[in-house]
C-alpha cells in the first residue's frame, strides 16, 4: 500500500479558525476511529479522534522538498534541546503537526527523507538526528501496516518524541565511550519516563502518544524497560518505534562507536523475530528495509561478487543483481543482470563491505 493510498480523500484543506485568531489553521480532517484498520492494533489501544480539542498549527507555506522538510524537523528538536532544560515546559505541537501533515499530503516527499536518512552522518548530535530518522523509519511501517491518517499522526509525533526524555540527560553521559555504572544506566533509563510526564499534557488530543514514548523500550519477551511488560500488553506505536530505533541506532554512526552495514542491521532485527519484536512489525520492517538496498554488494554461494540493483519486494533475499566479479575474484566488467527470484541455484550468502570487493 502507498502512503497517498490512505490520505487520498481522506484529509481536506487546513480551514481557518473563526475565533479571531490569525494566521493559524486547524487540523479539522482526520478522521476518526470509524476509519481506522483495526485488525493491525489491538482494539483496546485504538486511538479514538480527540474530541472539543483542535491542535492549531502555523500557516506557512509547505516545504520545497524532502531534505526541507527533513532540516525542519532537524531545527526544530535542536531549538527544543535548547529551551527544554530552561522551561520544563511540555513542547508545542505546532511545528511537528505541520510537517507531519505535508509528510501525509506529499508522500513522495517521505521518500526524498528517506534518502537523507540514508545520506547524513550524524554521529556529532545524534539525539537529533536520530529522532528525526526513526520519526520516517516509523512512517514508512505505518503506512506498510495501514495505519489510517491519524493513526499515523499518533505514530510519528510519539517517534519524534521518542527520546525527548534523553533531553535532560546529562551530555557526558549519553557520549560516555566505556561502560556505564549501574547508577549511570539508571539515569539514562528514566527518560523513558521524563518524556512520558512531558508529553501527557497532549493526552486529550493524542491518548496515546505519551504511552508509546513511554513503552518504546519495552519488547515482546518482556526483557525491556521501565517495566519488562510484553506481548499485547505494549502498545502497538510502541513497537514500531522500537525496532525503528534499533535500526536507526545499528546503521547509523555513534561518539563511541561505529555504525554496522545494512545487510547487518537487518540481519540482527530479522533474528528477533517474536523475542524482541512481534512477527507483524518484523514482516512490515523487512518489506520496507531490504536487507540488500540498491548499491550493496554481496557474494553469492558459487563465490561471485554481485552488486544489488534492485530490491524485490515480495522476497526481500531475492534482489536483483549485477555481478561483478566470479568466483576467483577476477573482475567482470559487462553488464550481466540476474534476479536471483528466478533461479533456486544461485543465493546470497552475506552483504560485504565495499572493501572486500575484488579490485
Amino acid at each position: 500500500m502507498r502512503a497517498s493510498d490512505i490520505v487520498r480523500g481522506k484529509i481536506s484543506a487546513p480551514e481557518k479558525t473563526t475565533d479571531g485568531s490569525q494566521d493559524k489553521v486547524l487540523l479539522s480532517d482526520i478522521p476518526g476511529q470509524s476509519d481506522f484498520r483495526t485488525h493491525t492494533t489491538p482494539p483496546a489501544f485504538i486511538p479514538e479522534r480527540p474530541l472539543g480539542r483542535q491542535t492549531p498549527v502555523d500557516n506557512r507555506p509547505f516545504a520545497a522538498g524532502g531534505q526541507s522538510l527533513y532540516n525542519r524537523a532537524v531545527q526544530y528538536l535542536q531549538e527544543l534541546r535548547e529551551r527544554l532544560p530552561l522551561s520544563g515546559e511540555p513542547p508545542s505541537l505546532d511545528q511537528p503537526l505541520r510537517i507531519i501533515v505535508e509528510m501525509l499530503a506529499e508522500p513522495a516527499l517521505v521518500e526524498e527523507m528517506y534518502q537523507h536518512t540514508l545520506a547524513a552522518e550524524h554521529s556529532c548530535d545524534f539525539e537529533v538526528f536520530s529522532a528525526v530518522n526513526t520519526m520516517v523509519y516509523s512512517f514508512k511501517i505505518g503506512v506498510r501496516m495501514g495505519y489510517a491518517p491519524f493513526q499515523m499522526t499518533e505514530l510519528c509525533l510519539a517517534a519524534l518524541y521518542h527520546d525527548i526524555g534523553m533531553f535532560l540527560v546529562p551530555k557526558p553521559l549519553i557520549t560516555k565511550p566505556g561502560e556505564l555504572t549501574h547508577a549511570e544506566w539508571a539515569e539514562i533509563k528514566k527518560h523513558t519516563e521524563t518524556g512520558r510526564d512531558l508529553l501527557q499534557p497532549h493526552d486529550v488530543a493524542y491518548p496515546h502518544v505519551s504511552r508509546a514514548v513511554y513503552e518504546h523500550h519495552e519488547r515482546e519477551g518482556g526483557q525491556g524497560y521501565p517495566h519488562g511488560i510484553a506481548g499485547e500488553m505494549i502498545c502497538e506505536y510502541a513497537k514500531v518505534i522500537g525496532i525503528c530505533d534499533s535500526y536507526e541506532a545499528m546503521s547509523h554512526s555513534r561518539p563511541y562507536r561505529d555504525a554496522t552495514t545494512q545487510y547487518l542491521s537487518v540481519l540482527k532485527l530479522v533474528e528477533t523475530k517474536d523475542l524482541f519484536f512481534p512477527t507483524s512489525v518484523v514482516k512490515a520492517f523487512l518489506n520496507e528495509f531490504t536487507m540488500y538496498p540498491a548499491g550493496s554488494y554481496v557474494r553469492l554461494n558459487n563465490k561471485s561478487v554481485g552488486i544489488v540493483v534492485g530490491p524485490n519486494r515480495n522476497n526481500p533475499f531475492k534482489p536483483t543483481v549485477r555481478i561483478i566479479a566470479d568466483g576467483q575474484g577476477i573482475r567482470i566488467f559487462d553488464e550481466k543482470l540476474i534476479d536471483l527470484a528466478d533461479t533456486a541455484i544461485l543465493n546470497i550468502v552475506t552483504g560485504i563491505s565495499a572493501e572486500e570487493v575484488p579490485k
